[in-house]
């Protein structure tokens, strides 16, 4: 059964970055190589200031060992297929989402360790396994289908039209049953501390705020501050189990490793809930944002375009011979 579903859930995300993928040209990516500054920036705030932010959370709330060290681990870990459709729901910059996710993918077999080496010690002494097989396998999970994507688009455009309204019906279904498949497998979280509640809540609009404000005073465009806030706040979070599980195995013979590995896996898992609902929220609130500013652009341009027209018309005025008297 858990094959099974794992399949299915390999099998969404492949149509899901296929549709997104199928609206990304390659002239898009080019552009952001041509101005590296949003990756640069989404760079740091990918891995400096969303581990600094869980962090100074977990010290400032002071929850126990268990949770801390799961925070710091969802600090560090980078982002996923989950960020690039939050992304294109609030009309952000989807190439540069796109581009963060797999750069991020790519450092992160060199910044984990180097993150947990600094920020783990403060609640663990335990060395921690990095599964880097599982980050490569997520890396081509990304890249294989946006790339599929990517050539449909520019061989066949009709097609990508309905693949990118696929991904997008697909999506919506997606996130609606990871609300409730996290509700149903973990009812005994609810019953959690007041702590793992407010941290799990305010994390993502934590780090996502920092995100926006370093792209704001970067002066970037405000698509691609609302990308790389989206970015910094979203986490892979199935990678984050996923280290836990391999870091921290059960035992028949010693029930404390059972109950270390829940204490550990506690937080990743409420967090994985709220990740959805809170991401839900900002991406409608920068949806209806942008909504705004195309507006604003096109009353711009219609006063632009007024403007030409007085100017081109006193031109006329003045070169017209009859009008000399």
């Amino acid at each position: 059964m858990a094959d099974t579903l794992q399949i299915l859930m390999i099998g969404v995300v492949f149509f899901l970055m296929l549709g997104l993928g199928s609206t990304v040209r390659i002239s898009d990516l080019t552009a952001i190589k041509s101005n590296p500054k949003g990756p640069i920036i989404g760079f740091i705030s990918q891995f400096l200031l969303m581990p600094l932010c869980a962090f100074a959370l977990a010290k400032a709330v002071n929850v126990t060992d268990e949770q801390g060290l799961s925070m710091v681990l969802i600090g560090c870990t980078p982002g996923g297929s989950t960020s690039n459709l939050f992304t294109y729901f609030s009309r952000g910059d989807l190439p540069l989402s796109i581009a963060m996710t797999v750069i991020s993918n790519a450092a992160a077999f060199f910044m984990m360790p180097l993150l947990l080496l600094i920020y783990s010690p403060a609640f663990t002494g335990d060395d921690i396994e990095i599964p880097y097989a599982q980050i490569f396998l997520g890396l081509l999970v990304v890249l294989f289908p946006v790339a599929i994507g990517m050539v449909i688009l520019a061989k066949k455009p009709d097609v990508a039209a309905k693949l990118e309204k696929f991904a997008s019906v697909l999506g919506a279904l997606f996130i609606l049953a990871a609300i409730v498949a996290g509700c149903l497998q973990n009812k005994d979280l609810f019953t959690s501390g007041w702590k793992l509640w407010f941290c799990s809540i305010v994390m993502l609009p934590f780090a996502a705020s920092f995100g926006y404000g370093l792209s704001t005073l970067a002066k970037l465009p405000k698509k691609q501050r609302r990308t790389i806030a989206l970015e910094t706040g979203i986490q892979n979070t199935t990678l984050t189990i996923a280290i836990i599980i391999l870091s921290y195995p059960t035992s028949d013979t010693d029930p404390s490793k059972e109950e270390l590995q829940k204490d550990v896996l506690a937080f990743p898992l409420m967090f994985s809930l709220f990740l959805v609902l809170s991401a839900c929220v900002i991406s409608f609130i920068f949806n209806k944002i942008s909504v705004g500013e195309i507006e604003e652009e096109g009353d711009e341009k219609k006063k632009g375009a007024e403007g030409e027209e007085f100017f081109d018309s006193i031109e006329k005025h003045e070169v017209d011979p009859s009008n000399n008297l």
